[in-house]
């Protein structure tokens, strides 16, 4: 997890931020609220908090007027009444419910949420090679919340759910409607298996981030932190004029205890994690994150990731695939990135037995880092 400490993209999100400043005019439903401002030379600093997609949001930043509450409502609204599976009439939930093949689900995705988020997805899964995968859905109901099903589950019914559970056109693919102008005025979403159902659980969160963002920025806001369920976005400096600060816990399943704090430039940070998310099998540990290549939980030590790099819902969804490709294959699969000139840095934390810890991070982060409490190093393949 991250966390502020108060001593302390790629496909652009114009078109969102553009539709909420319509959609600001009537959702004003109030699940924020304001802080009192603090003076500074620069401004004022302004804080918003509330509820917002199943967790708490927190938003800070530097300016000579607030921005309105209901602008940043109308952000978090947005993303939330398309894709939150747990929201009955959220256009997920009714697509996921869909069971036709022989016609299209419209969606009227004025603000674009359903296509950029589509495009990211098909982006990381290329990259990944298939290790994130929005289509999952119905292998984590076969598995159940917290693995409860795992006595039950056997390889023959993984094979046979995974056959509709991958993000492939002919389980389940999305086609864009453009108007006479050549913009988006929604989308066609198709199902080749009536029982194909989409998750963006691990990819939504972080864009809603860069969406706020966008938000502050076109009320001119330069400086700002913008945290969602523990993915954040930093721009400028903070109050005192310096970098903004972000705290990464030490992954132990109980407790919480800071392990290192990062000073951030303009970029955005998410961790991905599994350490309260652990069964035990026959001695053998069994993660809660499910590799979408093989349909089965991940065996391996890596406890949680941290990705820093520009767009925050790229960085979600890289914490996401580096949790399944576990430490070494992940290193390695970070290392590519960067030499196809990625902006992207990662820590890993790894399991060393007992309450023991080491951990790997690319060379500029581990540079970065200021480790409250001390790691011994994690010797990975591709730091060789």
């Amino acid at each position: 997890m991250l966390h502020l400490m108060t001593s302390v993209a790629k496909p652009s999100l114009h078109r969102i931020t553009k539709a909420l400043a319509v959609a600001g005019a009537f959702v004003a439903f109030g699940c924020g609220e304001s802080s009192p401002p603090q003076d500074d030379t620069r401004g004022t600093e302004w804080v918003h908090r509330g509820p917002a997609q199943g967790t708490t949001y927190t938003i800070k930043y530097i300016a000579s007027d607030s921005v309105p509450q209901v602008a940043i409502d109308a952000a978090l609204e947005e993303v939330d009444i398309e894709m939150n599976a747990w929201r009955a009439e959220s256009a997920l939930s009714r697509f996921n419910a869909f069971n036709r093949t022989d016609t299209v689900f419209e969606v009227a995705d004025e603000a674009g949420v359903w296509s950029l988020l589509w495009d990211i997805s098909s982006d990381v899964h290329r990259e990944s090679k298939g290790a994130f995968d929005i289509a999952m859905a119905p292998l984590m109901k076969l598995w159940g919340f917290r693995m409860q099903h795992r006595e039950i589950v056997t390889p023959a019914m993984v094979d046979s759910v995974h056959a509709f559970a991958r993000f492939r056109t002919d389980v389940v693919d999305f086609n864009e409607v453009l108007d006479a102008s050549g913009l988006a005025a929604g989308g066609h979403l198709s199902k080749g298996d009536p029982r194909a159902e989409l998750d963006f659980n691990a990819v939504a969160q972080g864009f809603t981030v860069d969406g706020l963002a966008e938000v502050l920025m076109d009320h001119g806001v330069m400086d700002m932190m913008v945290e969602l369920g523990g993915e954040v976005k930093c721009m400028g400096t903070n109050f005192q004029g310096q970098p903004w600060r972000i705290a990464i816990d030490r992954p132990q399943a109980e407790g919480r205890t800071l392990q290192a704090v990062l000073p951030m430039d303009n970029q955005s940070v998410c961790t991905s994690g599994n350490y309260r998310k652990v069964t035990v099998v026959n001695g053998q540990k069994l993660s809660h994150t499910l590799d979408p290549r093989t349909g089965a939980p991940v065996i391996h030590g890596l406890l949680s990731a941290t990705i820093v790099t520009p767009s925050a819902a790229y960085a979600d969804a890289y914490a996401t695939v580096c949790m399944v490709l576990g430490p070494d294959r992940g290193a390695a699969w970070v290392d590519s990135l960067q030499r196809t000139g990625k902006d992207v840095e990662a820590l890993f934390i790894m399991d060393g037995g007992g309450e023991d810890y080491s951990f790997w991070a690319t060379p500029k982060l581990r540079n970065a880092l200021e480790w409250l409490e001390p790691l011994s190093e994690y010797d990975s393949p591709s730091s060789k």
